[in-house]
């Protein structure tokens, strides 16, 4: 069973700048941003490395530009549950973005998954999407970034059963009782600037353990009147810190060796 107990800021401080060090933005729509406002973002950000995710094929063309131009950006490109319409069409388009990535050296896919909290009459076309892009992760050994809303017990299973071995849900709000088995396969959450307002994300933070957190922004969304940027970054680690009781650093050196052992590699050839 993942720890839960309350560990002391004494016996987990963090000792020591480490230089290598930096913010993580697992989970970011930066291709929704105006140029000058994410040039903006981006200068106030030396350190961070921002996982953009596309939501289409269009976008995640846009992505791939983006990412070549900005060192902190590295893409992930995906056809978003909310983007499944005609299911012959998205399966269609589903492909061509797979391409899209293999032709281009990208490891990772995303945004995608599965969602019947907010769009349940697409379920079925949904199923497929995913399906295809789950075959696409486990024979070309991809790593993917997940919508998981209403369905995260199904995508879990579903990542087993295709053998995937690098996964990430996002903005997890998910059942607690799956965090066990989310820490056994190796897989990842991620914790966005919700948890400011949002108690389940609270709670979910008091219950992980910190080896299975990354942090996002999924920017830039709003949420309860809340506009979400990268810029939101050190919120989320000083929000975990003190749910968890332990020193800011700490946790942001967590995060980033949990990126950076399990999901680096997938960027290698963009991180910055």
């Amino acid at each position: 069973m993942p720890k839960t107990n309350k560990v002391s800021i004494e016996t987990r401080r963090y000792t020591g700048y480490n230089p290598v060090t930096r913010l993580v933005d697992i989970h970011s729509h930066v291709y929704e941003f105006e140029e000058k406002e994410l040039r903006s973002i981006l200068d106030k950000l030396k350190d961070i490395v921002i996982v953009g995710v596309s939501d289409d094929l269009e976008s995640a063309e846009r992505l791939i530009s983006l990412a070549s131009r900005f060192d902190q950006i590295v893409p992930c490109l995906g056809l978003h549950p909310w983007s499944v319409k005609n299911r012959e069409e998205s399966i269609s388009e589903a492909y061509r973005i797979i391409e899209l990535a293999i032709n281009n050296n990208i490891k990772c896919f995303g945004e995608i998954g599965l969602d019947t909290k907010f769009v349940p009459e697409t379920i079925e076309a949904q199923r497929q999407v995913f399906r295809i892009f789950l075959e696409a992760a486990r024979d070309n050994n991809m790593f993917v970034n997940l919508h998981t809303a209403g369905t995260w017990e199904e995508v879990f299973n579903l990542l087993v059963k295709y053998d995937v071995a690098a996964a990430n849900l996002h903005w997890y709000t998910g059942p607690l009782s799956l965090l066990k088995d989310i820490e056994a396969q190796g897989f990842t959450i991620s914790i966005n600037p919700a948890i400011k307002i949002q108690r389940k994300h609270q709670e979910v933070v008091r219950k992980a353990p910190l080896e299975i957190m990354l942090t996002e922004s999924d920017s830039p969304y709003e949420y309860r009147g809340m506009r979400l940027t990268p810029l939101m970054i050190t919120d989320v680690l000083e929000k975990i810190a003190m749910i968890k009781e332990v020193d800011v650093e700490y946790v942001k050196q967590v995060v980033w060796d949990n990126f950076r052992k399990k999901y680096l590699y997938y960027f290698k050839d963009w991180i910055g």
